[in-house]
């Protein structure tokens, strides 16, 4: 069961932002968890008096709670007495010298199970969420991070059908299977498990003739998906039904293209690495599918908390 009592959005009052704070607003009142919104004042910043930066009113927050109830009917998701409670909302304005480090010093100071941030800023600034501040906050975040990334036809939440969560059978793939198990049931959606057998061969087999590893091993297709169903069956996690697929190519690129191609809407994702390190054994990896995928991707620190 997901257990996640502080939700941290951090907001630059973007159109993103504005649409990330959809998805901030149904975990917080799925999981009764504290909503806390920041907004980081940082130098060179655009003014921030502009009437552009201001948090939502409660009027504005309630309108969004509205909605995102009458787009929930029919999913797990109902009215009930102990989801109806209005969800609790925390406001700050923090100075810092980035947004990326007033981010993690508040996530750290208040106890943050997860971070849920849009990926896009607002166009001419040189902090964009995109940039430094998303990777920042992705390699540094010792909680999960859902990224949220803008759209020109923004899916809600309750839209949220079809889940995603590669496989590398590493340690930590379980962890990743189980958050993903708790996704499918929190928006009631499909989950497909995929793993990905890179197709490049160490060059000593050139000479057999081969450049392949499915021609060096015809059942390892069958051999991943075994592999996979016992990652699975293992894994702790809500009774959920899933798909198994495996597929050869390049992990990241195949990652997007499978996903583009099967209308997927959440990437669930783990990371490796050490804690305290920039650079993650899995890093390149989920660091790219974040900058690049189309859909939301909520990454799971394999050495930070986890959600359960």
């Amino acid at each position: 069961m997901l257990n996640i009592k502080n939700i941290l959005f951090p907001t630059d009052f973007s159109r993103c932002a504005v649409q990330a704070l959809d998805h901030a607003l149904f975990l917080a009142k799925y999981c009764q968890a504290r909503l806390h919104i920041i907004h980081a004042l940082v130098l060179h910043q655009d003014d921030p008096h502009n009437p552009a930066y201001h948090f939502p009113d409660q009027k504005e927050l309630h309108e969004k709670l509205g909605n995102i109830a009458r787009e929930s009917m029919g999913s797990n998701l109902r009215a009930s007495k102990e989801n109806s409670e209005e969800v609790r909302v925390i406001t700050k304005e923090l100075r810092g010298f980035t947004a990326a480090e007033v981010i993690l010093r508040y996530a750290d100071a208040n106890d943050i199970d997860l971070i849920v941030m849009g990926t896009h800023g607002r166009r001419g600034l040189d902090y964009l969420f995109l940039g430094s501040v998303a990777r920042e906050v992705v390699r540094e975040a010792s909680c999960p991070v859902y990224t949220i990334r803008e759209s020109e036809t923004a899916k809600l939440p309750s839209q949220i059908d079809t889940i995603l969560s590669p496989v590398d059978f590493s340690d930590h793939s379980g962890t990743a299977v189980s958050v993903a198990k708790e996704a499918a049931k929190l928006y009631n959606a499909k989950l497909q498990l995929l793993h990905i057998i890179e197709d490049r061969i160490h060059p000593a087999f050139y000479d057999a003739g081969q450049e392949a590893v499915w021609k060096l091993q015809a059942d390892i297709a069958g051999r991943s998906q075994k592999v996979m169903k016992r990652i699975f069956t293992e894994s702790p996690g809500p009774g959920v039904q899933a798909e198994f697929k495996v597929i050869s190519g390049h992990v990241v690129h195949e990652i997007l293209e499978y996903a583009q191609k099967n209308g997927i809407d959440l990437i669930v994702i783990a990371t490796h690495g050490l804690s305290g390190l920039k650079h993650f054994l899995l890093g390149s990896v989920a660091e790219k599918v974040i900058h690049r995928a189309r859909c939301p991707v909520l990454l799971v620190k394999a050495f930070g908390k986890i959600p359960f």
